[in-house]
């Protein structure tokens, strides 16, 4: 039987200690007919002399002339994409070695699957594991229920080359601030059936350096309520807020979640250093808690979100130490 054509984009920017690795480990793949479509976003390390030596077939380079960050690189790439299927790697992350083959074959079980998602396992700077993300995804209620919740690494999204023609690119509104992927994805289940493969068939790195890490606008904390509220409306209401149609209630929501942090400056860094400490990233929690202190020297809150923040995150290390194998 023969093999549909793939296409993997990878939007690579400052990744030079983990493109080698991540590119490996598209073409270490059991599955052989994919097209691997690489754009250097002008990264300021040697990320884009580190692509030259990988001489296969398989890989075209797109690099950008200048800077266009994540979102736009990705919609350039599926532009270029000429496969059947298209889905993603991103330049610091890995593929387990039969992620394509076990997704792709998903596809060719039922003609009517428009979307495969897969679990996967977060990894810090060194490959080390920090956590499973064994999520299992209802598409049914995440398509009619806007209160559920989908859980998700995006980069385990496989869909159909022809939804994703249907469906468009990453909303531009997004640019920037992340969770593009999350509403492209509410807009393909909405269009496609879709199914979840229990296997962990990802690596998704955290690391100092990455993009998300360091952006501390307050837009990028309160972005998923803009979406749910996207959900909310298109599931109840047939409405699309972004569609043009609808900027003024847009507005409206977004100076709804900005003023909590433009009348309590210091809650974003306080919010960003709960999760930096959550992922094991210690360095960026006490960079994050002192930007929080300096914001409001005299908000309790950010005192008391310290140290429940270092009391939680021992009671963890005790527990890893004590617990039973």
């Amino acid at each position: 039987m023969p093999q549909p054509l793939v296409s993997i984009v990878m939007p690579a920017y400052n990744a030079e200690k983990y493109i080698t690795e991540s590119v490996n480990s598209i073409l270490a793949q059991s599955y052989k007919n994919f097209e691997l479509l690489i754009a250097d976003d002008c990264s300021t390390d040697k990320t884009k002399e580190i692509l030259y030596p990988f001489n296969d077939s398989r890989i075209s380079f797109h690099h950008n002339e200048t800077n266009q960050g994540y979102l736009k690189t990705c919609n350039k790439l599926f532009l270029l994409c000429k496969g059947e299927f298209v889905t993603f790697q991103d330049a610091d992350d890995s593929s387990v070695a039969d992620r394509i083959e076990k997704q792709v074959n998903e596809f060719l079980k039922d003609e009517e699957l428009g979307i495969c998602t897969s679990n996967s396992v977060m990894i810090d700077f060194a490959g080390k594991k920090i956590m499973s993300r064994k999520w299992a995804i209802d598409y049914e209620k995440f398509r009619t229920d806007a209160d559920y919740e989908a859980l998700l690494c995006g980069a385990t999204i496989m869909l159909k080359n022809h939804l994703l023609k249907e469906i468009g690119l990453y909303h531009e509104y997004f640019n920037r601030l992340g969770g593009e992927d999350y509403e492209w994805f509410f807009r393909a289940v909405s269009k496609g059936k879709g199914i979840h493969i229990n296997d962990e068939l990802y690596s998704y790195r955290i690391h100092n350096s990455a993009v998300k890490v360091n952006n501390t606008s307050s837009r990028t904390v309160y972005i998923h309520d803009v979406i749910h509220e996207i959900r909310k409306h298109f599931i109840l209401r047939k409405e699309y807020l972004l569609d043009g149609k609808h900027n003024a209630e847009l507005k409206a929501l977004e100076e709804k979640f900005e003023k909590e942090f433009r009348d309590e400056p210091s809650k974003v860094f306080r919010i960003k250093a709960n999760g930096a400490i959550a992922l094991k990233q210690y360095g960026n929690f006490l960079k994050l808690s002192w930007a929080a202190f300096k914001a409001e020297p005299l908000n309790s809150k950010n005192y008391t979100a310290t140290i429940t923040s270092i009391l939680n995150r021992l009671k963890g290390i005790i527990y890893n130490l004590i617990k039973p194998d």
